[in-house]
């Protein structure tokens, strides 16, 4: 019998799929995480734990919508608020239409690897009315590129 356990501690062993096409996931992918107010919720077209896992192929049109998005300075996380709250506060305008405060606001964090076009890491505060439309938007794109 040996000592040694059959799988590290501590490794996520799970294989990550394209939200979208449901192929594996390489190195190479698309990830955000959305965080919505406590007085909202995640978009149409996001998964209710708020997370998209996207393959190239997939993401290449959200690239092109998040290459016009403004970034803003990471959040203070604190443990009195949600952490869509704390995207809210960090941001003061909309990440997208600039003009809006983002009240009943989305936090979105970005995690790349696709390409260039975007930084490797990014957050990003929708307003509610720029929340709708980003998931109008992904429920918009190819059906060979939704679920």
């Amino acid at each position: 019998m040996s000592s040694h356990p059959s799988q590290p501690s501590g490794i996520d062993s799970r294989t990550v799929s394209c939200t979208f096409c449901d192929c594996l996931l390489t190195e190479r992918l698309l990830a955000l995480q959305c965080y919505p107010s406590e007085s909202t919720s995640v978009p149409a077209g996001v998964p209710n734990d708020g997370g998209l896992t996207l393959c190239p192929d997939c993401a290449s049109e959200v690239v092109a919508l998040l290459t016009s998005w403004h970034p803003h300075r990471e959040p203070s996380i604190r443990t009195d608020s949600s952490i869509g709250d704390a995207y809210q506060t960090a941001a003061s305008t909309c990440s997208f239409c600039t003009d809006r405060t983002p009240r009943a606001g989305l936090g979105i964090e970005l995690y790349r690897r696709v390409g260039d076009e975007l930084p490797a890491y990014a957050t990003y505060t929708l307003c509610e009315h720029c929340q709708s439309v980003f998931g109008e938007f992904l429920q918009s794109l190819p059906s060979n590129s939704r679920p």
